[in-house]
């Protein structure tokens, strides 16, 4: 298991908290910007989330003694 935080996930976190410079901007009454100063990590973020959901549906599936795609059940 990893112990530091993933980059598309410290990257999430950086465009979040980019929003909260723009909110501050608009409670000073300016509205011109409405993005955050760093970009989404759509990529980064689509691809970790995938092989991390991959790899805990493999991890289920060991813990529950089937085989991905295979299961113990009787018919």
């Amino acid at each position: 298991m990893a112990t530091v935080m993933p980059s598309a996930l410290l990257q999430l976190c950086a465009h979040v908290a980019g929003y909260e410079i723009t909110a501050a901007q608009w409670a000073e009454g300016n509205d011109e910007e409405h993005l955050s100063l760093i970009p989404f990590p759509g990529r980064e973020l689509r691809e970790y989330t995938r092989d991390r959901f991959s790899h805990l549906k493999s991890e289920q599936a060991r813990l529950l003694g089937r085989r991905r795609g295979r299961s113990n059940r009787r018919r």
